[in-house]
């Protein structure tokens, strides 16, 4: 059941067993999973069905340190939150990725299954050769190699709110409640259990929640957000008796056109490391180190796709721009191209049917650039804290401060030598490393986000190295909970959504035991 919480009586009192905050991929996969029987779960979500500038602004914060999308445009606020937006990159994190949780990747194997349904993909299986065509199949890389294959599999994209509303709106002992604001965490006057929400309303209208439970989904920098105002009995915020919460901020440092391929046009190799269709199923290869490299050289998880050169490559790829020698290369016109044949062709003439066949026609020449993605080990300085501005409902805003790995140019380098060295052995193609000494391009300075909040109330059994247990639990509250990204100790070279949802019925199957 919807119901509006601006159409509420003033002073409105919301009780349930569980009280989740935030309507996005996490609050909404753990709200299905928890309601049914005699459980009253409440939902709460900041927004309406449909995206509104006013609520929207409540997302506003103040951004320093390196350069970083504007906070109020970063994410969604009404129903479905970030999904409404979400590309629908989804992996799962293996045992190396997860080497630095509380537990490995038996524990989230199960729930990952069901994440793959609930993300809406046609397969369960991420094996690169499972998805290997004859016009797209991954590089061969022999054993010792010092490079393996990935391959990420794209949700529809799942807009949660819209796939799941209907199943919202129908959950026996669900209700969700929109245009719902949570404005402070009540506690008792230990600290040491959460005894209700306040929650407000745009319009002015006021109310409380309480719960048996209470699960903060708000998102990686909301969640952070929200436990640092929450200052009445702590005064430097819940959970933050060590000064963590905030802290770890992580997201993907995304570089494009790190370098320029030259491969076959026609390279089944290089097409499956871009976007293609395989059996109905959107997927894109990538190449990362191996498991056996990554620990000897010590590099971040990374992956490096490979796209093919723009055709207006004057206006770039999207709002990216090219390097000056790949858009010289592929300005050339026809007589350029038949500069580069005619002396070939001439040199061959005692096989010019089967070079031309060869050469022209199945393999013409062809130019390609790399996307570099990465993680990074967690950094305490790379966190999000409070300014004295206050948003519409009397809230302290959020400031960002996106700290970027010093290694990240030299190991994003590296990265490429490795690939280099592959296509290479392979005979695949050439790789030359853009940088502004060799090619007066420098790809550091196109250098974005992945636009994924992670970290910031992260999970660890010591409370002096983590905000949340392994339960998701903050730890000295019993009843406090966090779901979603936020509590990431590490992260991958992938898109989160997967994880926050695998993680979401984790906390979910540990809820419906501790509510008998």
């Amino acid at each position: 059941m919807f119901v509006d919480a601006r159409t509420l009586p003033p002073k409105f009192i919301i009780d349930a067993d569980v009280c989740i905050v935030g309507a996005g991929a996490a609050g909404i996969t753990l709200a299905r999973d928890l309601c049914g029987g005699t459980r009253k779960i409440a939902l709460l979500e900041s927004g309406n069905f449909d995206f509104d500038a006013d609520t929207q602004k409540l997302y506003a914060g103040e951004v320093v340190g390196h350069a970083y999308t504007p906070l109020d445009r970063d994410r969604l606020r009404y129903l479905g939150g970030t999904t409404n937006h979400w590309q629908g990159s989804c992996r799962p994190f293996d045992a190396l990725d997860l080497a630095d949780w509380p537990f490995g990747v038996d524990e989230l194997a199960p729930f990952y299954r069901q994440a793959d349904d609930i993300c809406q993909l046609s397969s369960h299986t991420f094996e690169p050769m499972d998805w290997s065509s004859e016009e797209a199949r991954p590089l061969e890389l022999g054993e010792g190699a010092s490079l393996k294959n990935g391959v990420f599999l794209y949700s529809p994209p799942t807009r949660f709110g819209t796939a799941y509303r209907n199943d919202l709106a129908a959950a026996a002992g669900l209700t969700v409640y929109l245009n719902a604001n949570l404005l402070q965490i009540d506690t008792d006057d230990a600290g040491t259990g959460v005894s209700g929400l306040q929650v407000a309303c745009l319009n002015g209208n006021r109310g409380r929640a309480r719960a048996r439970f209470y699960v903060l989904a708000a998102g990686g920098i909301e969640n952070a957000r929200l436990l640092l105002n929450a200052d009445q009995v702590q005064k430097s915020g819940l959970g933050n008796q060590y000064d963590l919460v905030g802290r770890y901020f992580m997201d993907h440092p995304f570089v494009p056109l790190a370098a320029t391929i030259v491969a076959h046009a026609a390279s089944p190799q290089m097409r499956f490391y871009d976007h293609h269709v395989v059996r109905g199923q959107i997927i894109e290869g990538y190449l990362s180190a191996s498991d056996e490299v990554r620990r000897k050289e010590k590099l971040p998880p990374f992956a490096i796709g490979i796209r093919p050169a723009g055709v207006n490559v004057n206006e770039g790829v999207g709002n990216l721009r090219l390097p000056p020698a790949l858009r010289n290369m592929m300005s050339e016109n026809i007589a350029n191209r038949l500069t580069y044949y005619l002396p070939r062709l001439l040199n061959r003439m005692e096989t010019p049917v089967t070079w031309i066949n060869d050469r022209l026609w199945l393999n013409p020449p062809g130019a390609y650039t790399t996307v570099y993605t990465c993680g990074a080990d967690p950094d305490p300085a790379s966190r999000v804290t409070l300014t004295n501005t206050l948003d519409a409902l009397g809230m302290r805003e959020t400031r960002l401060d996106w700290r970027l790995p010093a290694d990240l140019e030299r190991n994003m380098h590296r990265a490429h030598e490795l690939l280099a060295q592959e296509l290479g052995r392979s005979g695949t193609g050439r790789l030359r490393i853009e940088s502004s000494a060799t090619t007066g391009y420098d790809p550091m300075e196109d250098l974005g986000e992945g636009h994924h909040h992670m970290g910031t109330t992260r999970m660890h059994d010591d409370p002096r190295r983590g905000v949340v247990d392994a339960d998701s639990r903050v730890h000295g509250i019993g009843n406090l909970f966090i779901a979603g990204s936020s509590v990431f100790p590490s992260y991958a070279c992938d898109d989160p959504t997967m994880t926050i949802v695998a993680l979401a019925l984790r906390l979910s199957s540990h809820l419906k035991s501790a509510l008998g």
